[in-house]
């Protein structure tokens, strides 16, 4: 199921009850936790192309022609959230090191609801088994670790994922 529908009417974030965000919200802020997560990845994993039919959990269709993964992150995420990854991210890229993603299935998903100033939040946990490839194309396995995805999304209709974060689990 898709819940978003046409991205950018912003049907999908003002709906479930206050307070809770009902199943058609949590399948929706599922849904962007997955897009967020994947098109983070093909960023660092310096992946242009479109996201391939088999990936079912994409659920942002309206996004799935575009072949950058920063212009696809560009349509639901801050501009000022975007320019801070961009930012922290710079030494990582100026590097020449990409990321080899291999993510395993996601453990759980928890929706929060909304918050006092009427932001929806979710957190997706993951496993993580990627490895870093640098200049030189050498390969750094990176320890097997679970992750927890926090996405906050903004209260206004047709907005944006106002805030996220990843950490450890």
């Amino acid at each position: 199921m898709n819940g978003w529908g046409s991205l950018g009417r912003g049907e999908a974030w003002g709906s479930g009850p206050p307070g809770g965000s009902g199943p058609l919200v949590a399948e929706t802020m599922r849904g962007v936790c997955f897009c967020l997560l994947y098109d983070l990845c093909c960023w660092l994993a310096g992946a242009h192309r479109a996201v391939s039919d088999e990936v079912d959990e994409y659920t942002m269709t309206d996004l799935r022609a575009v072949q950058d993964p920063r212009d696809r992150l560009r349509r639901y995420v801050s501009p000022k959230l975007l320019q801070t990854w961009e930012g922290a991210l710079h030494p990582f890229f100026n590097s020449g090191f990409l990321l080899d993603p291999e993510l395993g299935e996601a453990g759980s998903f928890r929706d929060h609801g909304r918050d006092g100033s009427g932001r929806t939040k979710a957190e997706l946990r993951f496993g993580n088994r990627s490895s870093i490839v640098d200049s030189s194309k050498r390969r750094h396995e990176l320890p097997p670790r679970d992750w927890i995805l926090t996405v906050w999304l903004s209260p206004r209709p047709g907005s944006y994922v106002d805030n996220a974060t990843i950490r450890l689990a």
